[in-house]
């Protein structure tokens, strides 16, 4: 299309700045940047080795994502969302999770299903570290509901309570729980019952929303 003016070229400084980003969204997902923690472009420059420009970049970006927010002190910081916005977040949840399962009942492949029984004999519910297989899971789920919009709807909204989800999950008793609601899960799916499987996501979204309240004051005393 020579001649049309159109120019798709990637620059290097585009590559550093998606790199920096999935950088910090990693840091921030993983908890080496904890909710509240301050965000200034000096450190994050000192960390990362690119440039201020870069930095910024990206933390707009996260910003818009919800990953980062403005502190009333200004500057930016790590999201710390409120019960209010926690409360939103599950009754949001409470109705997409369900209609993910049902979708994925009716459309996931057997290879598709058996991966998802296979990730879910991997928790530990004597563990305190099983963000990777909780993350493997939902990523299995999402891709065999066939609906990207959906899939991209929860993930954002799995990215807004990442902290809330690591320390829930650590607490002693969940991830008992909820290995016998995934369990649950996945015989309803193998039946290919849409409704139960649905129900029981249900179940397990209200047992995490109460989940949640607790890890909420535990977050509290971590940004104390």
């Amino acid at each position: 299309m020579a001649g049309s003016g159109l120019d798709l070229r990637v620059t290097q400084d585009k590559l550093v700045r998606d790199k920096v980003v999935d950088a910090l969204r990693q840091a921030i997902l993983d908890g080496a940047l904890q909710p509240g923690r301050r965000l200034t472009e000096r450190e994050l420059t000192e960390l990362t080795g690119v440039s201020r420009t870069s930095v910024r970049e990206a933390l707009r970006r996260l910003q818009a994502e919800g990953l980062v927010e403005e502190s009333p002190s200004r500057g930016l910081r790590v999201t710390t969302p409120t019960a209010e916005e926690i409360e939103q977040i599950y009754e949001i949840r409470a109705e997409l999770e369900p209609l993910a399962v049902r979708l994925f009942v009716e459309r996931a492949t057997r290879e598709e299903v058996d991966e998802l029984a296979s990730v879910t004999q991997e928790l530990n519910p004597g563990g305190d570290d099983n963000k990777d297989v909780l993350d493997r899971f939902d990523g299995i789920l999402l891709a065999g509901c066939r609906n990207p919009m959906l899939a991209e709807l929860l993930g954002g909204l799995y990215s807004r309570i990442h902290a809330l989800r690591r320390i829930s999950a650590a607490t002693p008793g969940r991830m008992a729980v909820t290995k016998q609601e995934y369990a649950d899960l996945i015989e309803a799916v193998r039946r290919r019952s849409a409704a139960d499987a649905a129900e029981v996501a249900r179940r397990h979204v209200s047992a995490a929303r109460a989940s949640a309240k607790v890890a909420m004051g535990l977050l509290k005393l971590e940004a104390d």
